[in-house]
């Protein structure tokens, strides 16, 4: 009996020190509504102007330093068109950006700052 365990000691710690190494060869853990986690990034500027037909909205913002971006002047797409109707050029607002693709980023939320 104490052979076996002499042989199980070195096991069991050789099946620990990988487990680090295994877990990041794992996938990527889906909620149950089948969509994937998608990091998300804050930003705040102003309305320039907005296209609700169209789904885009013109923002002066200032710097996102989670995706390492100066701050500047560009043309977004949001995720729910409905947001837009209610927002008018000059208003200061808060948004969150997720990439929708490699490298298109999309406004997912956006919200006004009183």
């Amino acid at each position: 009996m104490k052979r076996n365990i002499f042989i199980l000691i070195p096991l069991a710690l050789l099946a620990l020190t990988a487990l680090p190494a295994a877990a990041e060869d794992m996938p990527m853990i889906m909620p149950m509504d089948g969509k994937a986690v998608t990091e998300s990034h804050q930003g705040k500027g102003t309305i320039n102007s907005v296209d609700a037909k169209a789904g885009k909205i013109n923002l002066t913002h200032g710097p996102i330093a989670s995706l390492d971006w100066p701050g500047m002047t560009m043309d977004f797409d949001v995720q729910d068109k409905a947001s837009l109707t209610k927002l008018k050029p000059g208003q200061k607002v808060t948004f969150q950006l997720i990439e929708a693709r490699k490298g298109k980023y999309v406004i997912s939320e956006i919200t006004v700052v009183k």
